[in-house]
């Protein structure tokens, strides 16, 4: 694929990215459902196979009485992004690239709101645009294969990494890698950091993928 298409398809994906992010609020169970103070037990089960349970409960403690976990269903998020994934055409890279939240967290520091956020799906971005040519200098390579991206945006803080699953075109891994995010806003005491949560992020995404490749997550992610 050209450079040009690429860039051209990394901006319609942006676009579609940012319209599904807007539209993903009733993707899974109980989306919808009235909050009533206490919190769900499925929802905190959920949270925990995410960032796991040692991870939420640190967060639990950061972020006091309000603290309410809202979950979607991970067994719908990987069969639709294996979908995606196997229908991916690398000549055309038609995909819309859906974004999912499996775990969002709220609860209030210091008087105010407080978020944790869990987003993941398929980068528009290919392993070579972070690696190559004039927009490398925004990724740096943490680890063999984990790529950070240096903008926090929207969806917070970002890991890159190669995926393979079974069924897709040959180069898909890297055509089509990975992308996990936390969005971790206005928590002032941190019993777990930002990047302890990125890294768990990964990992249960990757284990829940059968993601093919090998790939260590370092503990911490920002010098």
């Amino acid at each position: 694929m050209s450079k040009t298409r690429r860039l051209s398809g990394i901006a319609a994906g942006a676009l579609a990215a940012a319209l599904v992010l807007s539209g993903c609020s009733d993707d899974g169970d109980g989306g919808g459902k009235e909050r009533t103070g206490a919190v769900p037990p499925a929802a905190l089960k959920n949270c925990g196979k995410v960032f796991g349970e040692r991870n939420v409960e640190a967060l639990r403690a950061d972020l006091g009485e309000g603290f309410q976990p809202h979950d979607r269903s991970l067994t719908e998020m990987k069969q639709r992004m294996l979908v995606e994934a196997q229908g991916w055409n690398p000549d055309t890279d038609k995909l819309a690239r859906t974004t999912f939240r499996p775990c969002q967290i709220e609860g209030r520091a210091d008087g105010k709101e407080a978020w944790v956020n869990a987003t993941a799906g398929w980068s528009r971005y290919d392993v070579a645009f972070v690696t190559d040519g004039k927009h490398a200098r925004d990724f740096r390579e943490v680890a063999k294969g984990v790529y950070l991206d240096r903008r926090e945006e929207f969806d917070g803080r970002s890991l890159i990494m190669p995926c393979t699953v079974p069924g897709t075109r040959a180069g898909q891994g890297e055509e089509l890698p990975l992308q996990v995010s936390v969005v971790d806003t206005d928590r002032t005491t941190r019993s777990v950091s930002t990047d302890q949560l990125l890294k768990a992020l990964a990992e249960s995404t990757r284990g829940l993928l059968g993601c093919a490749e090998r790939i260590t997550v370092p503990e911490k992610l920002v010098p």
